[in-house]
């Protein structure tokens, strides 16, 4: 797999900003999947399983796998018919040129198995890219009709006060979204809203990560935690030699940075393997680090 490859493996999760007041009322989709006739058959695997990845991050959505095939996408419309959930969702995908540009068109679908009422949202890309990358406001978009009816209907019953949203240490997560730069092996860092992002190596790999504010430290400035989620891979590791890197990443602590906010820049240390004169040929230590937003 080509490093153009891995990095549309980008995506990550994002998380949409809970309803104030009562629990959100959760709508239930049917996920059948990408069509398309495109021949490139490994970028249309991937990008289906983002596209369910994504949605099973909106809080008010519960989804259902209901690919014909999760192995590629479909040549055809999926057959809705006899779909148990209130949506059903699927998205086509064809090739076009514009401006003597390849372009990929990108039409999302969210039929009303109750209505039989189609939401679509159409957008045209020129890398498959930025479909995954733009894909979250999208499938957002075209859900919202739905997540609308539903609030309207629950706006009839009467819900406790809102209270105010509180951060440790007095730091608004949701202000760090944007993208951020700044270490020497990342291409970029990607902070979305409610305190998740991902960052994208130079070398292709992908981590998801999780933000959160610890408060204050032992000099009583205010600090902001950034660690891993999920498990290690090598290529998390560039600092180190590729074969000391496969063998050890598998047992790895995940990654963790501290960080200070200091005139809109994240300075701090990040705890990670580096290289070392032991058997192993690496041990965990810090070294500083600063990101700044682009």
């Amino acid at each position: 797999m080509n490093r153009l490859t891995k990095r549309f493996a980008a995506i990550i999760l994002s998380m949409l900003p809970g309803i104030a007041g009562a629990a959100p009322k959760q709508v239930s989709v049917d996920y059948y999947g990408v069509v398309s006739k495109s021949s490139d058959l490994n970028m249309l695997k991937m990008a289906q399983d983002i596209f369910l990845s994504q949605m099973k991050t909106i809080d008010y959505i519960a989804v259902e796998d209901r690919r014909p095939s999760t192995s590629g996408a479909s040549l055809s419309v999926p057959i809705i018919a006899g779909s148990g959930a209130k949506i059903a969702f699927y998205t086509e995908i064809e090739e076009g040129v514009s401006n003597s540009t390849k372009v990929w068109n990108c039409k999302f679908n969210a039929i009303d198995t109750e209505l039989n009422i189609t939401h679509t949202k159409t957008e045209s890309f020129d890398s498959y890219y930025k479909i995954l990358a733009s894909a979250r406001l999208c499938i957002e978009s075209v859900l919202s009709d739905f997540k609308q009816q539903d609030d309207a209907e629950q706006d009839k019953i009467p819900s406790p006060p809102r209270e105010p949203k509180i951060f440790e240490g007095n730091i608004d997560i949701e202000s760090l979204a944007g993208t951020w730069f700044g270490e020497p092996y990342t291409d970029k860092i990607i902070v979305l809203r409610g305190g998740r992002g991902f960052i994208i190596y130079k070398n292709g790999a992908t981590m998801n990560i999780k933000i959160t504010a610890k408060g204050k430290g032992a000099d009583g400035e205010q600090e902001l935690e950034v660690v891993q989620v999920g498990k290690s891979n090598a290529s998390f590791f560039p600092e180190l030699p590729r074969q000391v890197a496969l063998n050890i990443a598998s047992s790895a602590h995940p990654i963790v940075w501290t960080f200070r906010i200091t005139d809109g820049e994240l300075h701090g240390t990040k705890k990670t393997l580096l290289p070392a004169k032991n058997e192993s040929g690496a041990s965990e230590g810090t070294t500083e680090t600063v990101w700044k937003k682009r």
